[in-house]
């Protein structure tokens, strides 16, 4: 394997093709490449975010923005996971979620021992879960403070 003198660079070469350059035409030409790159990637953020001014509108104004930008994300939700917008939107006012139709009625819930089904044994399994035993013995409260 033996190299001709063209295909030989040596160090000295290499610094001949950076002689002419300055170091300031390098630093204008990096920030150039790095400014172009960063509008590109955050145009879009810039752009939504350059929308409208509330700071000069009343408060029901922007309490009616607010209701209409969360009602916009709440429908974008329920569809995107398959459910009713009014049924997710029913669960924030409720601050509760809705009972199943699969839930006991009162009358069934309240005890009455004259129904027409009667209940069914309970086996062994249900019989050990409703088993209370005593847990381990606690240590005694003292009543020292142990910040002082």
């Amino acid at each position: 394997m033996t190299t001709t003198k063209s295909e030989e660079i040596t160090p000295a070469e290499l610094l001949e093709t950076f002689k002419g350059r300055s170091l300031k035409s390098i630093v204008i030409f990096t920030v150039a490449v790095h400014l172009v790159v960063l509008v590109a990637t955050s145009g879009s953020y810039l752009f939504k975010s350059g929308g409208e001014d509330t700071s000069k509108l009343s408060e029901s104004e922007r309490m009616d923005i607010a209701v209409r930008e969360a009602t916009a994300s709440l429908r974008d939700i329920a569809e995107k996971h398959g459910v009713k917008a009014q049924d997710l939107s029913s669960r924030f006012t409720d601050g509760k979620p809705k009972a199943s139709a699969a839930a006991p009625a009162p009358e069934a819930a309240s005890g009455d021992t004259d129904s027409a089904e009667p209940e069914k044994p309970k086996s062994e399994i249900e019989k050990e879960i409703e088993k209370v035993e005593a847990g381990p013995a606690l240590p005694g409260v003292e009543d020292e403070d142990l910040f002082k």
